[in-house]
């Protein structure tokens, strides 16, 4: 077998380069789609993790919201049921006064007469 020349070999060798060239080229090709990949699958993990989060927080807040309803309510109970005593204390205070008001009047009435009583007997000598 003859000896290449020169020329052959220059054009073997660039063609081994071309090839190599191919072959890193693809190689950098799988590489990055390996990497976007790990780098899409921890993007994708990151977000489900928010999402749980996020989940829990919301029903952190639900719970929450359900809680103070539920105080609400009891203190709006106790605001009635407050309001209530205090109409029938004023009720009561109400009746007291009249009943003063009565007693006052008959009180004077009294006085009124024992004065005349006073007035009518005679004098002690």
């Amino acid at each position: 077998m003859p000896m290449a020349t020169l020329e052959e070999r220059v054009q073997t060798l660039e063609q081994e380069i071309a090839a190599r060239k191919q072959a890193e080229e693809m190689l950098t090709i799988a590489v990055r789609a390996l990497v976007s990949k790990e780098a899409f699958e921890k993007l994708q993990e990151t977000i489900e993790a928010s999402q749980e989060q996020n989940g829990r927080l919301f029903n952190v807040l639900i719970n929450q919201g359900a809680l103070h309803n539920e105080r609400m309510t009891n203190l709006q109970e106790q605001i009635i049921d407050l309001d209530g005593t205090v109409k029938g204390l004023q009720t009561d205070v109400k009746g007291l006064q009249t009943e003063m008001r009565e007693t006052r009047g008959g009180m004077t009435d009294l006085k009124s007469l024992a004065q005349q009583i006073l007035a009518r007997l005679p004098e002690e000598s």
